[in-house]
């Protein structure tokens, strides 16, 4: 009943691995009956699996009344990057640590999984291990802290020249809405870092505004080959930020167009977009690309 719409051998599978060895799915049931020998167990089981059913169903609802408002927001970007293989460490680390401890927990694997999952695309399975792992160590031993876990998972971490290398190439297909709202969250976590005006970056006012167009016609981007659209138009480097109406009204229009009214922009990466560049070229979309990787590399980052 609690877990409503949730998968129960999923919720029991990440129940399991907050507490024991890391077990896969296929030897889940096996693993469980096995260790499960007598009526207090069985018992013991119930109780626990009952105490961890809410905070497992809040982990996908950063709305739920168990989340103060630090918390929400690290509950909100995990939601958003879709990272189940750590549900066995915060359920751990809910049980271990207070409020502002879990926060930091919080805080370091959304960090991780912008920087592992998200721009990496790095396998998952040793992410997993690694994970259970520290789960495992949170619920068995007397004395780990939260200075401890963050170090037991520096493994997944990637490291600043590895994560600057793969911002500076990604591309994010805005024609897939989970992408669309990972990029939109991305350009407003930029224009933040760089003004310091927060926005709602899911707010119906703004767009995302593709600089070299998605569909560019003949308005002075015929320097562009169908190849070179294909490999620049989804890159980071070639969209920022607009008002709605703004983006509207500009269309397909060429980027001498375009320029005029990113200088005006009420955002500082488009008005940057605009003051720094003569032409839009594949080299400029590059150059861009590289400078957002700077600055992604100090907003996710874990000291």
């Amino acid at each position: 009943g609690k877990l409503g719409s949730e998968s129960f051998p999923d919720f029991l599978r990440a129940h399991w691995n907050s507490r024991n060895k890391l077990v896969r799915s296929s030897d889940l049931f096996k693993t469980i009956r096995s260790k499960i020998n007598n009526r207090q167990q069985v018992f013991e089981l119930v109780r626990e699996m009952e105490a961890d059913a809410d905070p497992y169903v809040a982990l996908s609802r950063p709305e739920d009344v168990l989340w103060n408002m630090n918390q929400k927001s690290y509950i909100e970007e995990l939601r958003m990057f879709n990272v189940r293989q750590l549900f066995p460490l915060l359920l751990s680390g809910y049980r271990r640590f207070n409020p502002q401890d879990f926060a930091l927990l919080l805080k370091t694997c959304s960090v991780i999984s912008f920087r592992y999952n998200i721009i990496g695309n790095l396998p998952t399975n040793e992410q997993e291990r690694i994970y259970t792992s520290v789960a495992e160590q949170l619920h068995n031993r007397k004395q780990v802290t939260i200075s401890d876990t963050m170090q037991l998972l520096r493994p997944i971490y990637p490291d600043d020249k590895s994560f600057n290398l793969a911002f500076g190439e990604k591309q994010l297909k805005t024609t897939q809405s989970r992408n669309k709202r990972i990029v939109r969250y991305i350009l407003f976590k930029l224009e933040n870092h760089i003004s310091g005006s927060d926005y709602d970056f899911d707010s119906d006012n703004y767009n995302i505004e593709h600089i070299l167009p998605e569909n560019p016609g003949n308005n002075g981007w015929e320097q562009f080959s169908d190849r070179d659209h294909e490999l620049f138009v989804y890159r980071l480097g070639n969209m920022t930020l607009m008002k709605t109406a703004e983006n509207r009204d500009l269309g397909n229009a060429g980027f001498e167009t375009k320029k005029t009214a990113y200088e005006n922009s009420v955002f500082e990466i488009t008005r940057k977009a605009g003051l720094d560049n003569q032409q839009w070229t594949m080299e400029r979309i590059a150059h861009r690309q590289r400078w957002m990787a700077n600055q992604a590399q100090t907003i996710w980052r874990i000291n």
